[in-house]
């Protein structure tokens, strides 16, 4: 039997789209990586007062409606309370664009000047969280060790960048345990789009230990002026009281090796892992 419609969710949405017009364009985005913190970062930066949320974190508009100035502005502030009130700046935190191979040429023929802000963090830790976040949510099936030595497979032999290609468009695919910890290669495709001054790139380990100092940060990318954060508010406690087998995550550690000095190289700093 098929699910009976959210008639308010609907009517809500279909003002969103018509209202679309009047309503900003993100300023800034956070594309990723998923498991990383960006719940708690787009938080803290919709706290200050020169900013305001979107009516979803994640609306992943620019894999959806590719092109669509007009759907991509629909989950976001009626741009005439600028006038009315004070000049605001708004963005979202949809994780599922740091992968996906069009989200970057997406975004930048939408919003060619947003501000992007990337947080990463251990990427054995985050594949881990990642799939006991599915697990949790009942809709992880396969053991955590079956999947990542198919995924190290697929992305080890050339023979199967077809679906490897494929496995990136989808938000649960199978490489997505070990894809989105590729910091490097994926922040790489990114700045094929944008200026890296447009870019700050953020570890969460950096973050979670001092994420006052890491706010201010990410406050002057935006060209947001200084502000006291009162609180830092955690959005998700994984608290997974699972372990990782120690084999998979030696094997795990072994993959991400490479990846980790790229990205040490890319950055121009040590990693804290």
């Amino acid at each position: 039997m098929s699910k009976a419609p959210n008639i308010k969710a609907e009517l809500m949405k279909a003002w969103r789209l018509a209202s679309s017009p009047l309503r900003a364009l993100p300023d800034f985005i956070l594309p990723g990586a998923p498991k990383c913190g960006t719940s708690s970062m787009y938080d803290c930066i919709a706290m200050h007062p020169g900013v305001r949320r979107a009516m979803r974190k994640e609306p992943t508009n620019f894999i959806h409606y590719p092109g669509s100035a007009l759907r991509s502005r629909m989950n976001f502030p009626l741009a005439f309370g600028q006038f009315i009130k004070q000049k605001f700046i708004t963005g979202e935190a949809s994780v599922e664009y740091f992968t996906h191979p069009d989200a970057p040429a997406n975004t930048r023929d939408i919003v060619p000047d947003a501000k992007l802000v990337f947080m990463f963090r251990d990427p054995v830790a985050r594949a881990w969280s990642d799939h006991q976040m599915f697990i949790r949510d009942g809709s992880a099936k396969e053991d955590f060790s079956v999947i990542v030595r198919r995924a190290i497979k697929w992305l080890s032999d050339p023979e199967f960048a077809p679906l490897v290609a494929s496995s990136l468009r989808t938000e649960a695919g199978p490489l997505r345990y070990l894809a989105n910890g590729m910091y490097a290669l994926h922040s790489k495709r990114w700045l094929e789009c944008f200026d890296r001054k447009n870019c700050l790139f953020i570890l969460s380990e950096d973050f979670f230990n001092d994420p006052k100092k890491q706010i201010q940060a990410v406050y002057r990318h935006l060209g947001l002026p200084e502000w006291e954060l009162p609180a830092v508010p955690l959005a998700r406690f994984g608290n997974y009281k699972d372990k990782m087998d120690s084999n998979i995550e030696t094997e795990l550690k072994a993959f991400f090796a490479p990846h980790n000095n790229e990205l040490e190289e890319f950055l121009g700093r040590k990693l804290p892992w």
